[in-house]
């Protein structure tokens, strides 16, 4: 339902005195409606049988229908109020190729043994109508089996079935795999206990289209739900990277939230060994972070649930972690040792 602004600039004009909404108008709210129903960008072709039945004034009311053609080609529009129709058409739409997209994105999410949660999370995502790769990490077959369901009533959920587990780290670089093996530009990743919001997928990927060739990483936004351990590690992981790395440009390094361009990420995993578990987070940021990449922080909320089931171990991912840190402080010294002048030469 619409109600007409008062205030609208093209009200005047057209009838001294007598103001009213013109036709364009009207055609850039269905405009607006229907990009918001499609499933990618679009180029706006054509309008066909458009029809304009009686003059719409400020401060009417009056309700808007649109609907999408089954192939995304054509939306058929409908302005009514309580006392008949104001207007009707139809717009035609091009949907860009993907050659011609900055970002050409698909979803990952990585999972074991949360079926209680993977419904809601793909619920959340529905609207956005993205490809979404679930990486199944050698689940029991109650979650499998809830798997198996939700791609079958969502065509745009793939399954990737791991047939044990072997780690976050692990399902998380056969997706990133996947995704480019299918031709995707760039992975949004999140996690499926439903810590992440899936409204704010569309937050990462706006930053993902400003800045193509950045790593863009989800900056939590705790409420009083995270226990204070989890941030107390994070705040410690955060220096050490800011040591490493030599910047505060990453502001949280083990948010598993997060937006990364795929040709960098697979060429990175092409040459180094990574953990398979949560120690991988950290690393792949760092490793990014050295091959140049910019680093944009992106404001996430991120929620705690009393009787959400969690696969972060206290003691053994703490030490993954801290062996990571270990290497990469390794690694680092090489670097800065290898970058360092020979001795001058005679003059």
């Amino acid at each position: 339902m619409l109600r007409i602004p008062e205030d609208l600039d093209c009200l005047s004009g057209h009838f001294p005195g007598f103001p009213v909404v013109p036709g364009v108008a009207q055609i850039g709210w269905v405009l607006e409606a229907a990009r918001e129903l499609l499933p990618g960008p679009a180029t706006l072709t054509g309008i066909e049988a458009l029809k304009f039945k009686r003059l719409l004034r400020p401060a009417d009311v009056v309700h808007l229908r649109v609907e999408v053609s089954a192939d995304h080609t054509a939306a058929a529009f409908r302005l009514w109020d309580t006392a008949s129709v104001v207007s009707s058409g139809r717009l035609r739409f091009e949907a860009e190729s993907r050659a011609q997209r900055r970002v050409n994105p698909c979803l990952l999410i990585p999972i074991f043994n949360h079926k209680e949660t993977i419904g809601g999370v793909l619920d959340g995502l529905a609207p956005l109508r993205l490809p979404c790769l679930v990486v199944n990490d050698g689940s029991d077959g109650e979650t499998t089996e809830v798997l198996s369901r939700l791609a079958a009533r969502w065509p745009w959920v793939e399954l990737e079935h791991l047939g044990v587990n072997r780690g976050r780290g692990a399902a998380l670089r056969h997706g990133y795999r996947t995704a480019h093996r299918r031709g995707f530009s760039h992975v949004v990743q999140l996690d499926a206990d439903g810590q992440h919001d899936p409204a704010q997928v569309g937050t990462l990927l706006d930053a993902a289209e400003r800045a193509p060739d950045a790593v863009v990483l989800g900056d939590p936004r705790f409420d009083e739900t995270a226990p204070r351990s989890r941030l107390y590690g994070r705040r410690l992981s955060q220096l050490i990277v800011w040591a490493y790395t030599g910047s505060r440009a990453v502001h949280d390094p083990l948010c598993g939230f997060r937006c990364f361009p795929l040709p960098p990420m697979v060429a990175l995993l092409d040459r180094h060994r990574f953990g398979d578990r949560m120690d991988f987070d950290p690393e792949i940021v760092v490793r990014l972070a050295w091959a140049g990449l910019p680093i944009v922080n992106v404001a996430v909320r991120v929620r705690y649930f009393p009787q959400g089931r969690s696969h972060f171990r206290l003691v053994r991912d703490n030490v993954l972690i801290a062996a990571t840190y270990g290497r990469l402080l390794l690694a680092l010294l090489t670097r800065t040792r290898g970058s360092r002048p020979g001795p001058a030469g005679p003059a």
